[in-house]
């Protein structure tokens, strides 16, 4: 993808599976509620709390497993839907690299993002609040500056 607006980032998520990444195009084809099609490709998105609704329609979120930036997606939907012990969203993917056969081989999050979010709860994050993005970027830029950057490297 060429040019990516994140004016609407604002979350970054860390996902933990057992079986090493989740949201691969096979696992997202393999789920129900996915539409992945013409370069589109949508699927629900899940957390283990309701923190799910603290997301909003159109907001963004930075998706990072095993230390790597793995996706951006778009929230798309206006509030979460439980299904067996997981809340859903429903979220469109901006950007991806599902042609990359092993995703440990993809850039560290902390080249791409500037920072090191160092999270393992697997709940959602607003992204500003971080005290390792305060470090880093409320003295260069703050949220527009750590945008651009990361629009740069993507």
């Amino acid at each position: 993808m060429s040019h990516i607006d994140l004016s609407k980032l604002k979350w970054v998520k860390v996902i933990h599976d057992p079986s090493g990444w989740a949201y691969t195009r096979d696992r997202i084809r393999d789920m129900p509620h996915t539409v992945d099609h013409n370069y589109v490709t949508v699927f629900p998105l899940g957390f283990h709390t309701d923190k799910a609704n603290q997301l909003e329609a159109a907001d963004q979120v930075a998706l990072i497993q095993n230390g790597r930036l793995t996706h951006l997606v778009e929230i798309l939907d206006c509030e979460a839907y439980e299904e067996g012990l997981w809340y859903h969203r429903i979220c469109r993917v901006l950007w991806w690299q599902p042609e990359v056969e092993d995703w440990s081989s993809l850039t560290p999050q902390r080249e791409l993002l500037g920072f090191d979010p160092a999270l393992q709860d697997g709940e959602p994050h607003l992204i500003e609040t971080l005290k390792r993005f305060g470090e880093r970027w409320n003295d260069n830029g703050k949220m527009a500056g750590f945008r651009a950057y990361l629009a740069e490297r993507l």
